[in-house]
């Protein structure tokens, strides 16, 4: 990370840095944590946002700081490890064919190509567990073409695996939502009785199975 970077005000407790690339946004979220306790960070889709648990005049003149002291790379750890999660995934989906049609490939092209890649949950965020999954290493098919639905649909039913704008994602529950469905999956993303409520967290890798094989 170089010192190029810089913030602007988001209220009266929270500065936003722009920084579109996964890979600097995960390193800048481990050096920000490591320089500013007592502040949260998070990682937002093409930013990340210092907040203050209160107002704090000090908190730009503090981001940039931090910023301007990591004048070259470091190492992204975490206070948390990510870790391996599997989920398995029925690929009936009732946008499978259209995803496939739209990135010029066939349904069973499609499926191959989402379980052979690594999904690293950039961020969650928009409902309770629900983790925007970026591609871990190089894609396998070019899912940042893919766009979002014109229309979002009043209700996706929970567990229903998508695709846009880049990112795959579960839904966490029945909620409205315009992301392209390709499938569902039985695990459960958000568990509030839970001790550790959410399934996935920025940091892990998430990897699909096609359980039913159908498009093998």
């Amino acid at each position: 990370m170089t010192a190029d970077l810089s913030g602007s005000w988001f209220g009266d407790r929270a500065v936003l840095v722009p920084v579109p690339a996964h890979e600097a946004r995960a390193e800048l979220v481990a050096c920000l944590e490591r320089s500013l306790p007592g502040r949260e960070v998070r990682a937002g889709i093409d930013a990340v946002l210092v907040e203050s648990p209160r107002p704090d005049l000090d908190l730009l003149d503090d981001v940039r700081a931090a910023l301007a002291d990591h004048r070259g790379p470091v190492s992204a750890t975490r206070a948390r490890p990510g870790r391996e999660v599997v989920l398995p995934v029925t690929y009936d989906g009732v946008d499978l064919a259209d995803v496939a049609s739209l990135l010029d490939c066939t349904d069973a092209d499609l499926v191959a190509a989402h379980t052979t890649q690594q999904w690293e949950v950039a961020f969650v965020g928009f409902a309770p567990g629900f983790g925007y999954l970026e591609p871990a290493g190089p894609a396998v098919l070019d899912w940042s073409s893919l766009p979002r639905l014109d229309a979002p649909r009043a209700r996706v039913p929970r567990g229903s695996v998508a695709l846009a704008a880049g990112c795959s994602a579960v839904y966490p529950a029945a909620m409205p939502g315009g992301w392209r469905l390709i499938g569902s999956t039985s695990a459960v993303l958000f568990d509030p009785t839970a001790s550790d409520p959410a399934l996935l967290h920025p940091g892990d890798i998430v990897r699909f199975v096609d359980v039913a094989g159908a498009h093998a």
